[in-house]
């Protein structure tokens, strides 16, 4: 009986330390579009989940949050209320994909690339700063 105690409190800890809403990707594209999403909407908690757990990548990110936390309020919402448009999808390999999308509010075209490691898909974030392609695999 102990033993499914500590596994629910277990479960029950790792559900509270993960924003509402977060799944895990099922495909580069899955995992694009919800970074993106959690992004726009300001959740920068549950956006970093998809980043590649890469220290360069964290660093990077962190940074672009706490820009984006120093934009006005009516940016933000603006930011929330956008749409995502993926204006195109680059299928490198069957671990890599560089997604092209804007969103309704900035209209900005910006490239993000996924990759799958070790069976799960992540947002190289570091690729939209320094555009590392090639990789190697």
């Amino acid at each position: 009986m102990k033993p499914s105690i500590f596994v629910l409190l277990a479960l029950l800890a790792f559900s509270c330390n993960t924003p509402a809403g977060f799944k895990k990707p099922e495909d580069g594209l899955d995992a694009g579009r919800e970074f993106i999403r959690a992004v726009l909407d300001g959740d920068y908690k549950k956006g970093e989940l998809y980043v590649i757990p890469e220290e360069e990548d964290l660093r990077l990110y962190k940074r672009y949050t706490e820009y984006m936390r120093k934009r006005s309020g009516t940016e933000l919402i603006e930011l929330k209320q956008a749409s995502i448009i993926i204006n195109k999808v680059e299928e490198v390999s069957d671990t890599l994909q560089i997604i092209n999308y804007s969103n309704s509010y900035t209209k900005k075209p910006t490239d993000i690339k996924v990759v799958k490691k070790d069976g799960e898909w992540w947002v190289d974030f570091s690729y939209t700063f320094s555009g590392n392609l090639p990789i190697t695999e």
